[in-house]
């Protein structure tokens, strides 16, 4: 494998990219109100603050055509090129941005659209968007925000409706040519974006429900994020994570669900693509030209999928399933992270996937507060470069037996002793 990253982060946020803003919807002052109360708690500041921003861009244009750069975002922003792609990623992710790319020789042109929030009505009758809301700030300070959208649309009995129609005041003549004229159909409206969703709660329940006894009331919030990260993290779907909640459900235990248990069943039922033909041989992810797939394959694929993938589409060792499950549910790290780590530690440890390793790693990227796969593929790069800065590799031949040659370029297992030296030389540069 090769682990260059130099192009890492230029393959998807460049400051040389070019960007136009064109607006899908009309966009009132109480949707900015719904974005900042709402929307923000799920998504974060600074998807919050760079939607408000590429809003403000657009309406400061004088002309239609005006792009602007990466860069200048970056600069006005303050912030790194991981963060911009990961905030846009967010805004995707929650139907507020769609962005299409055309690439060029010099960078992308890319075309942000704009789509205004759900309005307070639909969001709070959203089981997903109200639920993750309730997650991130609890019950009762939802239950706050859902009456500052409250309607008083009941009327006392005694009251009787005397407002004039539209015709009591136009009476309009529909046989006049006006009314036959057609604009078309491009005129900005009300649109809110698409959401993607890769695991459905309400698929979970249905399924739960119609096969056995257990009622959606059983489950705890621990219990639904932890059920959805098993699921995320073998790539299961929601019929098969939850035929394995029902096996280990225990109603008369007080955790009620065994998740050590969920979790081996969860190892034995991974979906692994046989691909006969190619067997014998590995996918190629890792070269240099090919960096940008690489990062879009670490964050569509689940770690067991990634290290079937790694191996020729072959069923990994359950002590690196072990590993990878460890990474997911001692450090809370993403997919794409946890991808990372394993790809990184296989490439300077000799592909051997080490525990202690990926552990120390792990920590070190906790520290730092990184949790995008961008910067987390590029604080491992500046590791890599710290350690060719500062280490020497001395190649010992051993004139005797001719027969045991090692090829200077091979990768030798490292200690814990050199990785300790190279976590204290990323830490010196960084002062």
């Amino acid at each position: 494998m090769c682990y260059d990253l130099s192009r890492k982060i230029m393959d998807y946020i460049s400051e040389n990219d070019i960007y136009e803003i064109r607006i899908a919807s009309l966009v009132s002052n109480v949707d900015k109100d719904v974005i900042v109360e709402l929307y923000q708690p799920l998504i974060g500041c600074v998807p919050t603050i760079l939607y408000l921003t590429l809003l403000k861009q657009k309406r400061n244009e004088d002309d239609d055509s005006i792009v602007f750069t990466h860069k200048d975002l970056l600069s006005l922003m303050q912030i790194q090129p991981g963060v911009l792609y990961s905030a846009r990623r967010s805004l995707e992710g929650v139907g507020l941005l769609r962005t299409f790319e055309k690439k060029g020789k010099d960078g992308s042109y890319l075309i942000y659209v704009l789509y205004a929030p759900k309005n307070p009505k639909e969001f709070f009758d959203d089981v997903l968007f109200k639920g993750l809301l309730i997650q991130s700030i609890g019950e009762k300070e939802a239950r706050r925000l859902a009456s500052h959208y409250h309607v008083d649309s009941k009327m006392q009995p005694s009251f009787k409706e005397i407002s004039a129609s539209f015709v009591d005041i136009f009476n309009p003549n529909y046989d006049d040519k006006s009314f036959k004229e057609d604009f078309g159909n491009d005129i900005v409206g009300h649109e809110v974006g698409r959401i993607v969703v890769k695991f459905s709660y309400d698929l979970f329940f249905k399924y739960v429900e119609d096969n056995s006894q257990i009622q959606r009331t059983s489950f705890s919030k621990k219990d639904m994020l932890e059920i959805e990260r098993l699921a995320t993290f073998f790539s299961l779907n929601e019929q098969t994570i939850a035929s394995i909640i029902i096996d280990v459900f225990d109603p008369f235990s007080k955790q009620h669900i065994d998740f050590v248990k969920a979790t081996e069943e969860a190892k034995e039922k991974v979906r692994f693509p046989l691909l006969q033909k190619k067997r014998g041989s590995k996918t190629k992810i890792s070269s240099s030209s090919l960096v940008a797939q690489k990062v879009g394959l670490m964050e569509q694929k689940s770690p067991v999928e990634f290290l079937s993938l790694l191996q020729g589409n072959t069923r990994p060792a359950t002590s690196d399933i072990n590993i990878a499950n460890m990474l997911s549910e001692n450090y809370g790290f993403p997919n794409g992270i946890i991808n990372v780590i394993l790809d990184y530690t296989l490439e300077k440890n000799n592909n051997i996937l080490s525990r202690n390793y990926c552990e120390k790693i792990a920590a070190s990227i906790k520290r730092e507060q990184i949790d995008n796969t961008l910067d987390t593929m590029n604080f491992l790069n500046n590791f890599s470069n710290s350690n060719k800065a500062t280490k020497k590799t001395v190649i010992v031949e051993n004139k005797n037996d001719n027969s045991n040659k090692q090829d200077a370029s091979a990768s030798q297992e490292v200690s814990d002793e050199e990785l300790n030296d190279l976590l204290k030389d990323i830490n010196s540069l960084k002062k």
